[in-house]
């Protein structure tokens, strides 16, 4: 039998026989020196001092138990995330093939498919979450000694962030005056409070309170499911305002006698996602010759219009639901009108006199 060698290069630890040395990608220690004798006594080393392993699973397996994980701590619309992740991903790319048998460069060609197939940013840090954790899992149960995902990074790529479009308020009153029935009253509500599709598709008549003017928002629909909102700041109680308090009256003649959602789809349920207002909305905007764009954006426009009327920032930001008032400065500051030279005028009486 061979004798294995170790050598420190760099502060990495090298091993191999002979004159053949290769790197771990480990830091020189004791303990991972041990790690690399026990793969080699029990005979999991290779002559081309790759590390393989009779009982390493399939990375396919590895993921199952790790999404199972998931599925007992996240909520559902981030379980979905994974989920699709998992099936148009990493199980496509690595159906058949075993942990140990993973290297960087995999990583790497992986990462780069991803891009050519024009995943954002976000899709491919969720799927990134999702290997780190296979491999993590695979350490623990000697299956392999590194994680690849942590020796190649993030890819760079070009953050695209949509700029807010907001509409007039003429275009507002355009958009009003063409539609009726709960579109109507869903895009009133809309442009009104400021609220999300997914909020606004949660309420419950229950959350209208008509005697103090205010709605509860406290739920979300996201891919189907009622969710608890996702975030502390956007459960909140909000003002009412009488340009909102119309449309959910008018609301009210469709589905106020049923005494559950405000807004039901065919079913005499919640809708489960905004398509069926989106495809109308758009249908509405093509026949004005509005310019086309998304649903939030009515949410941009509630903002855009109070700052831009000089309502008070903090009672906006408190209205979206938004976690800081920096938040909302940061998305709408070029919206709020230019302050002219502040005059302090107690100042200005008080030195007067030495002027």
């Amino acid at each position: 039998m061979q004798k294995l060698r170790f050598k420190n290069r760099g502060g990495i630890l090298y091993f191999g026989f002979g004159d053949k040395f290769k790197s771990s990608k480990l830091k020189y220690s004791t303990i991972n020196k041990n790690i690399i004798i026990g793969k080699f006594k029990s005979g999991n080393l290779a002559e081309d001092l790759s590390f393989v392993s009779a009982d390493a699973p399939l990375i396919t397996t590895l993921l199952e138990e790790v999404m199972s994980e998931k599925e007992n701590s996240l909520k559902h619309n981030s379980i979905l995330s994974y989920r699709t992740a998992c099936n148009t991903s990493i199980i496509p790319y690595f159906k058949n093939k075993f942990v140990s048998d993973i290297r960087p460069i995999d990583i790497k060609l992986f990462q780069d498919s991803m891009i050519k197939r024009g995943l954002k940013r976000q899709s491919i840090s969720t799927v990134r979450v999702l290997m780190k954790e296979i491999f993590d899992l695979a350490i623990i149960r000697e299956y392999t000694t590194v994680n690849p995902i942590k020796m190649v990074g993030m890819p760079k790529m070009r953050a695209v962030v949509e700029k807010p479009k907001p509409f007039t308020l003429d275009e507002i009153d355009l958009i009003l005056k063409s539609t009726e029935g709960s579109l109507k009253n869903f895009l009133g509500i809309s442009f009104f409070t400021g609220m999300r599709s997914g909020e606004i598709l949660a309420l419950r008549w229950d959350d209208i309170d008509f005697t103090n003017d205010t709605i509860t928002i406290s739920n979300t629909v996201a891919s189907g499911v009622i969710n608890s909102a996702k975030t502390q700041s956007s459960i909140r109680e909000i003002e009412m305002l009488s340009e909102a308090r119309k449309y959910f009256k008018s609301q009210q003649l469709f589905t106020g006698l049923r005494n559950e959602f405000v807004f039901m789809n065919k079913s005499n349920t919640f809708h489960e996602n905004n398509k069926h207002f989106y495809a109308l909305y758009q249908r509405a905007l093509k026949k004005l010759e509005i310019e086309l764009r998304n649903l939030h954006n009515t949410r941009h426009t509630f903002a855009s219009v109070m700052l831009n009327n000089k309502v008070d920032p903090l009672w906006v930001s408190s209205m979206l639901g938004h976690e800081s008032l920096n938040i909302t400065l940061k998305i709408y500051t070029h919206y709020m009108p230019k302050k002219e030279k502040m005059s302090i005028e107690f100042l200005e009486r008080r030195y007067r006199k030495e002027m």
